[in-house]
């Protein structure tokens, strides 16, 4: 077999949607928040091949060779290093940041003890992988990411909060002090303080947004949430929780639909609301960062947060010789592609693939075989195939490894 379908896992969490991921999937809605839906092999959510039963990690490891191909195997093993996912927001996720490499192999073994005896809720490592992660928008994308400069967020700081500035805040007006630091000591000193404090400067916050009417909560056409809306729609769930200063200290960005965001580890970060394609290194490692009722290990966040004022640009895209559209993104272990309506002659191959459906149909010949493929199915394409014909009506995604 050159190809095979496989069955992905929906996640239930309550900041998903009811109805985006079965409408996508042509399987009736329950009532349920589907929040993701994943297709890889990673233990939290190992897919099924359909024509086996088997699990796919287990499938691939019995013809690695075929599937993987040699120059696979020398640098990732027998495994597949990337995660394909779609994700339905419907509320805002909790603010968070995942590890590097280096942090998340010392933070795995730091924890090897701590696995025999606790839940795994309450670990801060799930593997020993980086994550790093592109979004592709397939409606309205609003997410936040990235510190904004400091001289971005002092004036909003001044605005909201006239007494809580002054008397904890003052040193940000000070000289002499690089502004990467006075970023940091703002970060920590937020997540820092004692509970009382921090509950008056979030009375006083929210009191102020409200009574500045000038300050937007959505865009003028109401697809995307700006800061203020974020920071009141969280506010209902997490009210004592100091995530709700981050839409302000963060960089908001709104997605149309056929762009994307590349989060680099490191990246505090959060998806506000959207749907789109998710493409990632093969980890479940989240370290979170407030708006959530889990786990929250402020020293390990400190630890893996990269706490630099810059501006986040959206992932450039180049059209490739097949007329595929390549998502540029400096990772190793996966590479995204968008396959619009068309035929695609695919060759020169050398990497496994993942095929995934994301509106209308297709069809995929090869020498051997001709197979359509439906709107929400994804399927696996051997690295030892050569090449093979894609015919496009819709839209259609493919995740591979760069070689």
């Amino acid at each position: 077999m050159d190809i095979v379908q496989i069955k992905g896992h929906i996640k239930e969490y309550d900041w998903g949607n009811t109805s985006f991921i079965p409408a996508l999937l042509g399987v009736p809605e329950d009532g349920k928040a589907k929040a993701e839906f994943w297709l890889g092999t990673h233990p939290s959510g190992d897919a099924i091949v359909m024509e086996t039963n088997q699990n796919l990690s287990s499938f691939l490891k019995g013809d690695s060779e075929h599937w993987f191909g040699e120059d696979h195997i020398e640098s990732f093993g027998d495994e597949l290093p990337l995660l394909f996912k779609v994700l339905a927001i419907e509320k805002p996720l909790s603010i968070q940041v995942h590890p590097d490499k280096l942090q998340a192999k010392a933070g795995w073994d730091w924890e090897e003890i701590i696995r025999k005896h606790l839940p795994q809720e309450l670990w801060n490592y799930k593997d020993p992988n980086r994550k790093a992660e592109v979004i592709y928008a397939l409606t309205p994308i609003t997410a936040m990411c990235g510190f904004r400069p400091i001289d971005q967020i002092v004036p909003v700081l001044k605005l909201l909060l006239l007494e809580g500035y002054v008397k904890h805040f003052s040193y940000l007006d000070e000289s002499g002090v690089e502004d990467d630091e006075k970023l940091a000591h703002l970060f920590k000193q937020l997540y820092t303080m004692d509970k009382e404090t921090l509950s008056s400067l979030i009375d006083e916050y929210i009191a102020s947004l409200k009574a500045h009417e000038e300050l937007p909560t959505s865009t003028a056409d109401g697809r995307f949430l700006e800061s203020k809306g974020i920071v009141l729609a969280s506010y209902v769930s997490y009210p004592h929780d100091p995530g709700l200063f981050c839409p302000f200290l963060l960089n908001v960005k709104h997605l149309e639909k056929g762009e994307a965001l590349y989060l680099s580890p490191g990246t505090l970060h959060a998806y506000v609301m959207g749907n789109g394609i998710e493409l990632m290194s093969a980890s479940d490692n989240v370290l979170r960062g407030g708006l959530t009722n889990k786990k929250v290990d402020v020293r390990e966040l400190m630890k893996v947060t990269e706490v630099k004022g810059k501006e986040v640009q959206k992932v450039p895209m180049l059209r490739g010789a097949s007329g595929r559209m390549h998502l540029l993104t400096p990772t190793e272990e996966f590479h995204l592609m968008v396959l619009s309506s068309g035929t695609y002659e695919i060759t020169d191959r050398r990497s496994i693939e993942l095929l995934f459906v994301g509106e209308g149909s297709a069809q995929f010949i090869s020498e051997k075989e001709k197979r359509p493929l439906q709107k929400g199915s994804c399927h696996v394409v051997a690295a030892s195939l050569g090449s093979y014909t894609l015919q496009v009506e819709g839209m259609l995604f493919i995740a591979d490894v760069p070689r």
